[in-house]
C-alpha cells in the first residue's frame, strides 16, 4: 500500500534532536572517538573492476590508477556478497577527491569520504554498498578555473548507472558535496549540456558581438526514479555571491554565466559581494521578475523534476567559500528546490565546509547528522513508499 512520506518526514524530526546530545542504536554508543579514517583504503575492489570491464566501462577508468588507491572506493569481493542497505555514492566538490590522499594534512580540501565511509562501515554498511571516484585533479590551485563541463558530468552519470546496474538494486543514495551537488543534480535530470568549446572558452565572457562557440552534449534521460535520498551538501545552486561581480565573473571561469557560479550582479551599486549576500529584503527585488543568473544552475532549478524521492539540503551560514550568510540575492543558495528537509546551522558550527573530514567526530559535526539520515534510511525505506511523480 502507498503511503504518504509524512511519516518519514516526522522521522526525520525526530532523529534530528538527537543531534544536540548523542546518537545511539540499541545498546551500541557510538562515540565520536571511536570514529577512524585510517584504516579506510581504496581503490575498487577487483570484483567490481573486472565486472567493469566485462561491462563496457574499462575506458571509464573510473579507479584512477595513476592518482593512487585513495582515488575509489567500493565493490564486491565475491559474488555471493549481499547488499542490505541501498548501495551509498558519494560525490565530492571541487579539488577533491573520492578518499582522504596521503598529502591532505596540508590541502584541508583534499579530504575525500574516508570519514563519512568510515561512519556507515561502523554501522552496518559494507563496500559493497558504498561507492566514491574521483573527478578532477584534484589541485587546490585550479578550483577556480573548473567549470561544469560535460565530461565531468558524463564521468558521474556512467558511474551511478554502473553502480545502480552492478549492484542490481532499486535504488541508490547519493552524498554531493559543494561543487559535487551541482554535478550529481544534472547527471540525475539528464538531458542536454551546453558548454563553450575548448577552442573559444576565453570568447565566452568577451565584448558583445564576438561569437563563441559551444559543445552540446547529451546527458542521457532522467534517473530520478532511481535516486531514493539525495543529500547536497554546501552547494551553490543559486550561485556564489564570490562570482557577483562583472570583473570576476569574466576573470574567473568557476564564475562564469553559463557554467560556472555566477549568481548575477543585480544592479549592484557599491560592493557587489555584501550586498548579494545581504539578508535585506532589498537585495532579491534588486535582481527583479526576471532574475538572471548562471545558466547551467537556472536550467537545473527551473527544471520541475525532483532529484529523489527525499532530498536533504545541509549548509552552514558560517561557510567560508559560500559565504557567511549563504545567501545569493536573498535565497538560500544551498537549499535545492524541492527539498523535503533542510538542515542549517548558523553558528559556524562547520566553518568552511572544504574542511568536512576532520578526525575528530563531535556531535555539532555534519557526520553526525549525516549518520542519523543513514541511520534513516535504513530503518524507513522498505517500510516508506509514497506516489512518486515521473
Amino acid at each position: 500500500m502507498l503511503r504518504s512520506n509524512s511519516h518519514l518526514l516526522a522521522s526525520f524530526g525526530a532523529l534530528m534532536s538527537i543531534v544536540q546530545i548523542s546518537f545511539s542504536r540499541g545498546n551500541d554508543i557510538i562515540e565520536p572517538g571511536q570514529i577512524s579514517k585510517e584504516h579506510i583504503a581504496g581503490p575498487l575492489t577487483d570484483h567490481f573492476l573486472q565486472w567493469l570491464k566485462k561491462n563496457g566501462y574499462a575506458d571509464d577508468d573510473f579507479a584512477y590508477a595513476h592518482m593512487g588507491t585513495q582515488a575509489s572506493f567500493g565493490g564486491k569481493f565475491l559474488d555471493n556478497d549481499k547488499l542490505n542497505h541501498y548501495p551509498v555514492i558519494f560525490i565530492h566538490g571541487n579539488s577533491d577527491g573520492a578518499m582522504n590522499a596521503n598529502y591532505a594534512a596540508a590541502n584541508p580540501s583534499d579530504e575525500g569520504w574516508s570519514a563519512s565511509i568510515s561512519e556507515f562501515l561502523q554501522n552496518g554498511y559494507t563496500s559493497a554498498e558504498l561507492y566514491a571516484v574521483t573527478y578532477g585533479d584534484r589541485e587546490l590551485k585550479n578550483s577556480l578555473h573548473r567549470t561544469m563541463d560535460c565530461e565531468t558530468v558524463i564521468r558521474l552519470r556512467r558511474f551511478v548507472t554502473a553502480v545502480l546496474a552492478y549492484t542490481n538494486s532499486s535504488y541508490v543514495d547519493i552524498v554531493s558535496h559543494s561543487m559535487g551537488v551541482s554535478f550529481a543534480r544534472r547527471l540525475i535530470k539528464g538531458g542536454h549540456l551546453i558548454e563553450p568549446s575548448e577552442e573559444s572558452a576565453t570568447k565566452v565572457n568577451s565584448v558583445e558581438g564576438e561569437v563563441a562557440r559551444f559543445n552540446e552534449c547529451y546527458i542521457g534521460e532522467p534517473i530520478h526514479h532511481k535516486i531514493h535520498t539525495f543529500i547536497g551538501i554546501a552547494g551553490a545552486n543559486y550561485g556564489m555571491c564570490f562570482c557577483s561581480s562583472e570583473e570576476t565573473e569574466k576573470a574567473i571561469p568557476a564564475c562564469g554565466k553559463r557554467n560556472g557560479f555566477w549568481p548575477g550582479s543585480c544592479n549592484a551599486i557599491d560592493d557587489h559581494l555584501s550586498e548579494c549576500l545581504s539578508p535585506n529584503i532589498d537585495a532579491a527585488l534588486k535582481c527583479g521578475a526576471d532574475h538572471q543568473y548562471s545558466s547551467f544552475l537556472k536550467n537545473l532549478n527551473k527544471d520541475s523534476i525532483k532529484e529523489a524521492k527525499f532530498i536533504v539540503s545541509m549548509w552552514s551560514d558560517g561557510d567560508e567559500i559560500i559565504g557567511k550568510t549563504n545567501l545569493a540575492w536573498g535565497r538560500k543558495t544551498s537549499l535545492i528546490p524541492q527539498s523535503d528537509k533542510h538542515v542549517g546551522l548558523k553558528d559556524s558550527l562547520f566553518g568552511s565546509m572544504k574542511k568536512k573530514d576532520e578526525a575528530k567526530i563531535t556531535p555539532k559535526n555534519y557526520y553526525l547528522i549525516i549518520r542519523l539520515i543513514g541511520r534513516l534510511i535504513q530503518r524507513d525505506k522498505r517500510s516508506v513508499d509514497f506516489e512518486y511523480p515521473h
